[in-house]
């Protein structure tokens, strides 16, 4: 299990969790090339969780509206093992028939 974790406002900080089911993976070192590092992890979503509690709860309303589903992580998102906070470097949602499936993320930490 996991934490997915994303801070909002800008006076009165606070962080939103989503506790989440994941499979969480270690690169193998033939997998080493472009932004992933040693020491990244690749960590596999389903957002089953994420809708189960709605996050990150509703969006302000954006001008331009923003173009991308809120529920999938951003590179300013933090994913929590084990106790340990790590950056999400990347996302990739896997989309079947306009329905959100699973997100990939690479986490750095």
């Amino acid at each position: 299990d996991v934490i997915l974790r994303r801070t909002v406002g800008t006076a009165n900080r606070a962080s939103i969790d989503c506790p989440c089911r994941a499979s969480v993976r270690n690169y193998d070192p033939t997998q080493l090339a472009g932004t992933i590092q040693q020491g990244d992890s690749q960590v596999v979503l389903s957002p089953t969780d994420i809708d189960r509690v709605q996050w990150p709860g509703p969006e302000p309303i954006q001008s331009p509206p923003r173009a991308t589903d809120p529920r999938i992580p951003r590179v300013t998102d933090v994913v929590v093992i084990g106790g340990r906070s790590r950056s999400v470097v990347a996302s990739v949602p896997f989309v079947v028939n306009g329905e959100l499936v699973r997100v990939e993320l690479q986490v750095r930490g």
